[in-house]
């Protein structure tokens, strides 16, 4: 398990519990209670020598001193205070894990739910538009004809003649057919006749 932030030390029950212990005593008994809450673990009975930095030959003095502060379960040193610590810090730890979760969740609801609200936003405001020119159309019977179609009123405007005031509109003089003809040297057709216009001018 990974190292733990920080481990409580109670400097006045600590020394209060101590007073009785060597210089030699109080650096094993350190020393196994900072490996007991780095690795969040009891300590296996071989290995306490080995961490309290203590001889095989000095263990077996010191051991008898650091016991008292320890539960032998045949094959581990426990510590009552230490896994009260730990347990008080893992709850902790796994409730700002569950908030840090939750967090995450609101807010990816929160991002779905401000997404779809503008998605209906946009197709209600489309909806409401059609809705208001149907509505239009159906209570006005008497709609002007430029307010329909703007653009075709403008193309009649710019294809009808204009009269100003005091002058009259000169009649459309139609030219005779005769003058579309060709003149000149053309290809005849087989079934080609000359029209009445021209029988009229050669007799």
């Amino acid at each position: 398990m990974a190292a733990l932030p920080y481990m409580q030390l109670y400097i006045a029950d600590y020394l209060a519990d101590t007073m009785h212990l060597s210089a030699e005593e109080h650096g094993a008994y350190l020393l196994l209670m900072f490996n007991y809450w780095q690795t969040g673990r009891a300590i296996p009975k071989n290995r306490l020598a080995k961490i309290a930095r203590i001889s095989s030959e000095r263990w077996g003095a010191v051991e008898e001193s650091l016991r008292e502060f320890f539960i032998d379960n045949g094959t581990e040193w426990t510590h009552e205070r230490i896994e009260n610590d730990l347990a008080a810090v893992r709850d902790v730890l796994a409730k700002k894990s569950a908030a840090g979760k939750a967090s995450v969740q609101s807010r990816r609801n929160r991002k779905k739910t401000q997404a779809a609200s503008g998605s209906n936003t946009c197709s209600t405001g489309v909806g409401s538009v059609f809705k208001q020119e149907a509505n239009k159309k159906g209570t006005n019977k008497d709609i002007d004809l430029k307010e329909l179609n703007p653009t075709h009123n403008a193309c009649a405007r710019a294809s009808a003649p204009v009269s100003q005031p005091g002058i009259m509109q000169q009649p459309v003089v139609t030219e005779p057919e005769y003058l579309n003809e060709p003149i000149g040297k053309f290809s005849m057709m087989d079934d080609w006749h000359p029209s009445l216009d021209f029988r009229q001018r050669a007799a």
